[in-house]
């Protein structure tokens, strides 16, 4: 179209291609406003035409304005005054146009090129017109304010025309130019066929045929990954030829699988699983097997490999990646290996690694192979190389999940069982000589964590030594600070073995790793983790060790937290690494949020237990985190039992005996109730020694009046004699608390020996009366009440004892009152009103939930009166439970006073042999322990045997 007149005397240029702009006379013109550009680019998109206003509404606003007509209008106006020229657009019926001429705008200049290439009559001219448009374009996209529509459109254009630049390339022997060009622009537009085919024709000209191949796997694997179709058949037919071309020899299947173990055990499961996942399907299998240093990840690989060979008749390849002395296998050297292996010729295997695994996709189409990729450091080094077809298989091994490696399933490997250590050592040193020491060959199966290659180092030693016990060789691995010196021979090292996996984690999951020597073995949650670690909630640094096989999965606990553990050569090989910067404050950041949750725990508890309360060393301020609440601090106290036993006891080793006292305060009386109580007697006992060497008497004595609490269950003389030095101890510290309850704990003891002491309740009861600790006074007073019963007061301890529940009824403390209950109880069933007791007993059943210890003992004098009520059958069951109970909770002393009323209800039913039995039982076992109040009932029961007879 001719230049109109009017516009002559200027030199306008608009470019839409590649690079947006406005100028005139050789100046740009300024259109800054997003909305003007937008308008103008929809106008020039389509030159000389009407575009609906509609369309160009939609170019200019994501979200059609009010009134987009006016609006429109508007614009226009003010694009006309922005370029100085009202006619340049101009109003059309239904829309609007731009006039401009053929050298005014870059669009119309590349048509025109674009028309005469068509033209051309020879190859030359037209690839130098289609060279001179693609110029236009500059190195830039089509610009944002195009429409979507428009933009694809223009693209188009360009796209055609590059296309058929490059195929005139071809032709005319510019191949070698042409190659990176392509590759570029297949990577830009992975989809269409046409450049790929273009790709693999250059490369095919210049004799590249391994690359060709490379090319045609890449493009397939593209096009069923997006599309779900195989290639087309210009490609196919390119494929055909660079095979034809390529000079590769015959495919001939090739094993390398290293030799099959003879003392392979116990894996026969996991074998037989990795046979199902590995079965040839229509997808490549990829399994990772992973698992701790050390844990026979490689020997299980081979093993399942071998028992495959037939469904991978094409061939079973093996990679080791990592060599001690070479280090890690690149992906780059991987994949040269894995194409040797396929049979291509060293000097056709490309030099770039996205080539080679190109090549290696393209070797292995429609084949069935199977790879074995051992010892793997991360999902990179193995993911070129996995097939990109059906068919084939890749077994990996490493000591990480690899969870970035895609399509893969993972099978994670545990240390052997028992039986099956002791079988490996038996093939590996002889049965005979396992079985005339079989206890010491389960004991080196222990000390070496049940794992292959302590085993398997184990029995190399004892091989060496045919006439050495394995006894001797099991005393030296008992200690632990050289068990790993000793688990090394020659080649073989499980503390080399674990530094491999160390030096490939992060800082931090370093620091975590050496953190866990201040966590109990037997498990330990998250947040336990994270306190010794960095003050983090632990998850992620559980994630980090686990997915190194660092750290086992143990399950979830009573509270729903997932639980992990160290294995036992791993925390060994942690505590190695250990320093005092990584301890201390550890230590500080787990006391810190034992502390914190103990004040839960104690809460909780203290509406259920009468204990001393907790101590607090002066001007000490209780540690403030911010913590979700427990749904359960009992259950938590449960869970976490060894934890907070091994943090009290390093504590205590570290100098922080108040913290490990007031810690122990805080969470003990909640463990009271799961027994074990030789523990908690032990960890008080830790605490007193720590307090007297640092010159705190007032917590050593606190701790040893806690230990005669726990002793309580085993001992009761021993019990009786701390007491009786603690309450000495109180009186000339002047702490009446503590006096009160340790002379409440003597006054109890001699109760228990039937030396009912009356002074020492008494004067329990005075000191109580005149404190603030009405929880000390209602313990006391109790105890006086049982005292007077011995000494046949008994309506005088009623009086007491009603009197006293309704002030512990204030207080809140379920344990208290309904101790109180079944004293009552026992007052009425002296008193004869049977009636009462069962009353009473009712009464304290609602207050005892989620105490079972209590529950025991309330259960117990049940039992009592359903025989006071001539329902043997029930006494007998009601006793047996309670029996039962306490035996679970480990307190020998209330289970052996169990038995007297199971006898007595036995008796009572008429079974005399086993009531006999129990009695006598029941009788020595509490006079063993230092108990003999129940004794005449015991001698009452004997006494009617032998009047029987």
């Amino acid at each position: 179209m001719d230049k109109p007149p009017e516009y002559q005397q200027g030199a306008w240029r608009f470019r839409l291609l590649g690079r947006f702009s406005v100028g005139v006379g050789g100046e740009a013109v300024s259109i800054r406003s997003r909305l003007h550009q937008a308008l103008l680019a929809g106008l020039l998109a389509h030159p000389n035409q009407v575009v609906p206003a509609d369309d160009l509404i939609d170019t200019i606003w994501q979200r059609r304005p009010k009134n987009a007509s006016n609006s429109l209008h508007v614009l226009v106006k003010r694009l006309r005054a922005a370029l100085g020229d009202p006619d340049r657009v101009r109003a059309e019926p239904g829309g609007y146009r731009i006039v401009v001429a053929e050298h005014e705008l870059d669009l119309l200049e590349f048509t025109a090129l674009l028309e005469r290439a068509k033209q051309a009559t020879d190859p030359l001219t037209e690839r130098d017109l289609l060279a001179e448009a693609l110029s236009l374009w500059g190195d830039g996209p089509t610009p944002p304010p195009l429409r979507e529509e428009d933009r694809g459109r223009l693209e188009e254009l360009r796209l055609g025309a590059l296309s058929r630049r490059i195929a005139l390339d071809l032709e005319t022997g510019r191949e070698a130019e042409a190659i990176s060009e392509l590759r570029r622009l297949t990577q830009r537009h992975p989809l269409r066929e046409g450049l790929w085919a273009q790709l693999m024709r250059a490369l095919h000209q210049s004799g590249s045929q391994a690359e060709a191949l490379a090319v045609y796997a890449e493009a397939r694997a593209v096009l069923a990954d997006e599309l779900g179709v195989e290639p087309g058949a210009e490609l196919r037919e390119l494929h055909a030829a660079a095979l034809a071309a390529d000079g590769a020899p015959a495919w001939e299947p090739v094993c390398q699988l290293p030799a099959r173990t003879d003392d392979f055990v116990g894996r026969e499961d996991t074998v037989a699983r990795l046979e199902r996942l590995l079965e040839p399907a229509d997808t490549a299998r990829v399994v990772v097997v992973w698992g701790q240093p050390g844990v026979g990840k490689s020997t299980l690989a081979v093993q399942a490999a071998h028992r495959l060979r037939e469904s991978y008749p094409d061939g079973q390849w093996f990679a080791a990646l990592h060599d001690r002395q070479a280090g890690r296998t690149s992906a780059h050297e991987l994949l040269e290996q894995l194409l040797l292996a396929s049979g291509l010729p060293a000097g056709q295997i490309p030099a770039q690694t996205g080539a080679r695994s190109a090549a290696l996709r393209a070797r292995l189409a429609d084949r069935r192979v199977l790879l074995v990729l051992d010892d793997a450091g991360q999902a990179a080094q193995v993911a070129p190389a996995l097939p990109g077809t059906g068919g084939c298989a890749v077994l990996v091994t490493s000591r990480r999940s690899l969870l970035d490696l895609p399509g893969a399933q993972r099978l994670r490997i545990e240390p052997l069982r028992r039986d099956s250590g002791v079988q490996l050592l038996s093939r590996m040193i002889g049965a005979e000589r396992v079985e005339a020491e079989r206890a010491h060959a389960e004991e080196l199966v222990r000390l070496c964590g049940a794992l292959p290659l302590a085993l398997r180092i184990a029995g190399a030693r004892l091989s060496l030594r045919p006439e050495a016990p394995l006894s001797a060789l099991a005393q030296r691995l008992c200690d632990e600070r050289t068990r790993l010196d000793e688990l090394a021979v020659e080649g073989m090292e499980v503390r080399a073995s674990l530094s491999l996996t160390y030096q490939g984690l992060s800082p931090l999951a370093q620091k975590a790793l050496r953190c866990t020597v201040l966590l109990p073995r037997t498990g330990f949650s998250p947040c336990a983790l994270g306190a010794v670690t960095d003050g983090s909630d632990g998850e992620r640094l559980v994630e980090a060790l686990t997915a190194n096989a660092l750290l086992e999965p143990r399950g979830v606990d009573d509270t729903g937290a997932a639980r992990y553990r160290t294995h036992d050569l791993v925390a060994l090989y942690a505590r190695d690494l250990a320093t005092d910067d990584d301890l201390e404050p550890g230590l500080r950041g787990l006391l810190d949020l034992l502390l914190a949750r103990g004040e839960e725990v104690y809460r909780e508890a203290s509406r259920w237990t009468e204990e001393l309360p907790p101590y607090q060393a002066p001007g000490a301020m209780p540690a403030r985190l911010d913590l979700p609440p427990l749904r359960s601090p009992e259950a938590w106290a449960r869970s976490e039992r060894d934890l907070l036993l091994a943090a009290i006891d390093q504590a205590c080793a570290a100098g922080w005996h108040a913290d490990a006292a007031r810690l122990a305060d805080l969470v003990i009386p909640a463990l009271h109730l799961s027994g074990g109580f030789d523990q908690l007697a032990a960890a008080r006992q830790r605490i007193a020694e720590a307090a007297r060497a640092a010159g705190d008497e007032l917590v050593a004595w606190r701790a040893d009046y806690g230990r005669a609490e726990a002793s309580l269950a085993e001992d009761v003389s021993e019990s009786e004699r701390t007491f009786v030095a603690c309450a000495e101890a109180f009186d000339r510290l002047g702490a009446a608390t503590e006096l009160v309850y340790s002379l409440t704990g003597v006054a109890f003891c001699r109760l228990m020996r039937n030396e009912p002491d009356l002074e020492t309740a008494e004067r329990a009861v005075r000191i109580a009366a005149t404190g603030e600790d009405r929880i000390a006074y209602c313990t006391a007073s109790r105890t006086l009440a049982q005292t007077l019963q011995q000494h046949g007061r008994i309506r005088e301890a009623v009086w007491i004892l009603k009197k006293t529940t309704q002030e512990a009824a204030k207080l809140h403390v379920r344990s208290l009152t309904a101790g109180l209950y079944r004293e009552l109880a026992r007052a009425a069933l002296l008193l004869g009103d049977i009636d009462a007791a069962a009353s009473a007993c009712l009464d304290a059943a609602p207050l005892l939930s989620g105490n079972p210890h209590d529950e025991a003992w309330l259960l117990q004098l049940r039992s009592r009166v359903e025989t006071a009520q001539g329902r043997y059958a029930d006494a007998a069951t009601t006793a047996r439970r309670s029996h039962g109970i306490f035996t679970e909770l480990g307190d020998r002393r209330a289970a052996a006073s169990s038995l007297i009323w199971l006898a007595d209800a036995l008796w009572h039913s008429g079974d005399h042999t086993e009531a006999v039995t129990l009695a006598r039982q029941a009788r020595d076992a509490l006079a063993a322990m230092g108990s003999t109040i129940l004794a005449p009932e015991a001698e009452r029961i004997l006494a009617r045997a032998s009047q029987s007879a």
